[in-house]
C-alpha cells in the first residue's frame, strides 16, 4: 500500500484487462440510447389542425397607405421645423433681422475657410533630399 491507501500506483494496473470485454456490449448498447420525444414531435405526430381559419390581414408592404414610422417622424420633425421657422417666439422683429444676417455672415466665413483649403497646394518635398523609401519588414519566401 501506498501512503494514500492505494495500493497501486497506476488506477488503470488495479483492474482486469481481460473484464473490459465483458462490458463492450454495454458499451454498444449505451451509443443507442432512446431519445424521449418533445412534446412538439408528440403534437406533430397527432392530426391536429386548428378550427381558426387564416386572419385576413397583410404585411404592411402589401398594402397601399400603411403606416410608416419613420415617415411619420420625420413628417413631424419637419412640421416642426417649419412652425419655428414661421414663428417669431415672441421675439421683435429687429432680433430676426440680426438673426438672419449672422447666419449668413458665418456661412460666408466658412466659405471663405473652405475656398482657403481648397486652393491651398500641398508643400513640395525639397529638391536636394531624395524622398525616403519605405522600409520592409521582411521578404516572404513561398516554396512550391
Amino acid at each position: 500500500m501506498r501512503g494514500n491507501g492505494a495500493s497501486f500506483d497506476e488506477p488503470d494496473e488495479r483492474y482486469d484487462n481481460e473484464m473490459n470485454g465483458d462490458f463492450e456490449l454495454l458499451d454498444e448498447l449505451a451509443d443507442e440510447t432512446v431519445q424521449r420525444q418533445t412534446a412538439r414531435q408528440r403534437a406533430q405526430r397527432r392530426a391536429y389542425r386548428p378550427n381558426y381559419s387564416k386572419p385576413g390581414r397583410r404585411p404592411a408592404s402589401e398594402r397601399e397607405g400603411a403606416f410608416n414610422a419613420l415617415m411619420w417622424m420625420i413628417d413631424g420633425a419637419t412640421g416642426l421645423l417649419e412652425e419655428l421657422r414661421h414663428n417669431d417666439l415672441g421675439l421683435p422683429e429687429e432680433f430676426w433681422v440680426h438673426a438672419y444676417a449672422a447666419r449668413r455672415e458665418s456661412l460666408l466665413a466658412l466659405r471663405a475657410i473652405l475656398d482657403a483649403w481648397i486652393d491651398e497646394e500641398p508643400p513640395l518635398p525639397p529638391s536636394g533630399e531624395t524622398q525616403e523609401r519605405p522600409k520592409r519588414r521582411g521578404g516572404i519566401n513561398i516554396d512550391f
